[in-house]
């Protein structure tokens, strides 16, 4: 090979390590901003947990697809049990001696049960009708909430919730800050209840920043345990009040455990819970209830 042609070869090989560093690199500041020292840890913790596949490969899957699960080759889903979903996105990691190799994340396969799947604290059961869910959605955008569901996620990830400082819009809205809360759209309907109900827990109580209108405090300033102590007591009382059966409490209890209770505040969860919970089924209940009270008083005058 002529020396220029290695020198080519050579430079391109950096230019591909600079765009991965800087990927890499941005993810983990990303997650600096929202989980704050917590994020080293959790990076450490996802590599380790992918011990089949290289340091590296196991990297190139965090910035692929946050929050996967187990990954496998199409051949290897197959020899225990799982088929890939016909539109499933494969993931690309490096081949040795080759060029790359493809793998599928669990999410996008369907089959034999995988040891330990459903055991996590994020999966939720009951029965929740659509009509409640969606109430809640639109509900959120009263609060200058937008909630999307994205395909884009790992199994382990059920949903984000982030600040959005934005600019004004001369013909319909004010300078100010709108929330986005992106949900799992691969988890079932419970899940995704439970998930929404954690999500706009963070942003109700503050943890993602403060509402133009003053109607909750910036609280961004707590620890990320403690944000997620508040956040998952919000989405426990408000899934066990709609019957919707979760494993916050043993969720919390550990955090609990870790971290204590000192910084948090009651008086935050119960009224994010309130935000959540008024546009839901317990609320139309409600609505009913003094219909019929109102209807009743009324024909008592008469």
């Amino acid at each position: 090979m002529l020396e220029e042609d290695l020198f080519g070869a050579a430079e391109q090989r950096l230019s591909h390590f600079e765009d991965c560093r800087s990927a890499i690199d941005q993810l983990y500041a990303d997650a600096l901003t929202t989980q704050g020292s917590a994020a080293f840890d959790e990076f450490l913790d996802f590599i380790v947990r992918f011990s089949n596949l290289s340091v590296y490969n196991a990297m190139l899957v965090r910035v692929q697809r946050r929050g996967a699960g187990a990954v496998a080759t199409r051949t290897k889903w197959k020899s225990i049990g799982r088929l890939v979903k016909p539109d499933a996105v494969p993931l690309v990691i490096l081949r040795p001696f080759g060029p790359v190799a493809f793998v599928f994340e669990q999410g996008d396969t369907e089959g034999k049960p995988i040891d330990g799947e459903g055991e996590s604290s994020l999966f939720a059961k009951g029965h929740l009708s659509h009509k409640v869910y969606d109430q809640t959605c639109r509900a959120a955008e009263k609060y200058n909430i937008n909630v999307e569901h994205s395909d884009h996620y790992g199994v382990l990830l059920a949903g984000t919730a982030a600040g959005i400082d934005k600019m004004p819009d001369l013909l319909q809205t004010e300078a100010g800050r709108s929330f986005r809360i992106r949900l799992n759209a691969k988890h079932d309907l419970p899940t995704r209840y439970c998930t929404l109900a954690h999500e706009l827990g963070h942003v109700y109580c503050g943890h993602v920043g403060g509402d133009n209108k003053g109607r909750w405090a910036d609280r961004s300033h707590l620890k990320h345990v403690h944000k997620e102590m508040e956040a998952e007591a919000v989405a426990w009382l408000v899934c066990q009040r709609n019957e919707v059966q979760t494993k916050s409490r043993e969720y919390l209890s550990a955090l609990v455990r870790d971290a204590g209770v000192d910084e948090i505040s009651m008086y935050a969860i119960f009224e994010a819970a309130n935000r959540v919970e008024s546009r839901t089924v317990t609320a139309t209940k409600a609505t009913k209830l003094k219909k019929v009270n109102r209807s009743k008083n009324m024909n008592q005058l008469f």
